[in-house]
């Protein structure tokens, strides 16, 4: 048989405490009210604490854009530029990096090409790849992105939704004269 101390360490302790606990608690609430700040003579403040919500987060800073700089076709299809192409040349063949879109034809003659659909495409996907090969354009793509890009577009892809990406990433501004 159990002796009364055994019980009480065993069973007892932990009801007394959360009673003691529960009265502490109660007595705390019934005679406690907050004073006015400045108030005199015991006046008191009216009604209910409300908690204070935390500050939102501050809106994180957004982190720099890779890139940010671009130069157009128009740029590079001009002769006085022409000592801004790295690692490609005008007379290099367009089937040479890319798919065959344009058969028979260079780099150079791909950026003078006038026109929509394919066209457009193709001047602003060889002005992507002279961007991207120069170290002195903080271009966003990379070489091997701008090839990847146009030879998943081409045959049957989406021509105007690459060529606008490229567009806008030809037009931010060239760093080079």
């Amino acid at each position: 048989m159990m002796q009364r101390s055994e019980q009480w360490s065993k069973v007892g302790a932990p009801v007394v405490f959360g009673l003691a606990l529960t009265l502490v608690i109660a007595s705390c609430g019934k005679n406690a009210s907050p004073t006015a700040p400045g108030a005199s003579n015991g006046s008191q403040v009216q009604g209910t604490l409300t908690p204070v919500p935390d500050p939102p987060d501050p809106e994180p800073t957004p982190s720099p854009t890779p890139g940010g700089e671009g130069c157009t076709p128009g740029y590079w299809k001009q002769e006085q530029h022409f000592d801004s192409w790295v690692v490609y040349s005008p007379d290099q063949l367009f089937s040479s990096v890319f798919e065959n879109a344009f058969p028979g034809m260079t780099l150079l003659e791909v950026l003078q090409n006038g026109g929509g659909g394919l066209d457009a495409l193709g001047r602003h996907t060889v002005a992507a790849l002279l961007n991207a090969a120069n170290d002195d354009v903080a271009y966003e793509l990379s070489v091997a992105s701008v090839i990847s890009s146009f030879n998943a577009a081409f045959p049957g892809g989406d021509y105007e939704a690459l060529k606008n990406r490229f567009a806008g990433l030809n037009e931010r501004g060239c760093p080079i004269d």
